[in-house]
């Protein structure tokens, strides 16, 4: 569907930010919000109710999976369904390496970035199935960063902020194959600088980070936009500034450049064909989920050439 008109949007970490503006443009297009947020919310909702829009909001801790699940409950006292599923709250990282980063700092953000966009697929994911059967819209639009494209080589080292968003990759590229026949959609939101009010303070504290960064920056309301027409769309990675473009393209040329190393099978016998021969086929895969997961009564084999038995293995 192309369309928010009624449908129920949820978005977490919509307090401030990237995320109240993501709130705020769902309500501008005709959706019903609610934000999930471990501060006070209620000057976003005041906001949207100003614009002639709905929203509430309830407070959530998006790492803790019972918070994640009360907020879904709330969403469907309140208003029937849910039809899209935002993964927007995020802890910022400490200026530094892997080598030298706070090991607590580091695990708390990656219970908050990581932690809880899993949380967030997890606890919404049947809600959302159930609104495309009803040929509702149904998405899931996870909140990355250019981070998410590579290792930006204009910023500082925000280490363990851009593994986090490395992840949240991972999950969109997996929850886009969990969801392939359900109907419900996924995408990657991946905007550079954004103008948000915590950058804004930034600017106004450190005045010489001005110029490199207003040149770069993004308004919240045009990533936002960008976002749901991307969504909507069906875009896989919905990167918003040109200023990651050449980065992220160096980043991905590296990577192709190595994976192209490996030596071209131009054909493959069909006894041993499995999911990784670029058809895509899971039932090919020689490892049955049972046997992977370490659930089978006995060791399950498949047949080899010249029917001979071997063992599954990867």
């Amino acid at each position: 569907m192309s369309s928010l008109t009624d449908a129920v949007v949820v978005v977490t970490g919509g307090g401030t930010g990237v995320g109240r503006a993501l709130a705020r443009e769902a309500a501008s297009r005709g959706a019903r919000v609610l934000i999930g947020s471990t501060g006070d919310a209620s000057e976003t909702v005041s906001l949207i109710a100003a614009a002639g829009g709905r929203a509430e909001w309830v407070l959530t801790d998006v790492a803790d999976y019972e918070s994640v699940m009360n907020l879904k409950a709330e969403a469907v006292r309140r208003f029937g369904q849910v039809n899209v599923v935002v993964n927007n709250a995020a802890s910022g990282g400490e200026n530094a390496g892997l080598d030298t980063a706070d090991p607590t700092k580091a695990r708390r953000l990656f219970e908050v970035n990581v932690l809880g966009m899993f949380n967030g697929i997890r606890v919404f994911a049947e809600e959302l199935k159930r609104s495309a059967q009803r040929g509702q819209a149904a998405y899931i639009l996870n909140v990355g960063s250019e981070h998410s494209l590579g290792v930006p080589p204009h910023v500082m080292a925000l280490s363990t902020y851009t593994v986090s968003k490395y992840a949240n990759l991972g999950f969109t590229d997996v929850a886009r194959r969990d969801f392939e026949d359900t109907g419900v959609g996924t995408s990657l939101l991946a905007p550079g600088w954004v103008l948000t009010e915590r950058v804004g303070e930034l600017i106004a504290a450190h005045p010489e980070l001005r110029s490199a960064i207003e040149p770069y920056a993004q308004s919240s309301e045009d990533v936002a936009k960008q976002a749901f027409d991307g969504l909507l769309s069906g875009i896989h990675i919905i990167a918003t500034n040109p200023a990651s473009r050449a980065f992220a393209l160096e980043h991905a040329r590296d990577v192709m450049a190595d994976v192209q190393r490996l030596p071209l099978v131009e054909s493959l016998e069909s006894d041993i064909s499995h999911a990784h021969d670029g058809t895509g086929d899971a039932t090919k895969c020689p490892v049955p989920h049972a046997s992977f997961l370490g659930t089978a009564e006995t060791p399950p084999t498949t047949p080899g050439r010249a029917g001979q038995r071997r063992p599954n293995h990867i």
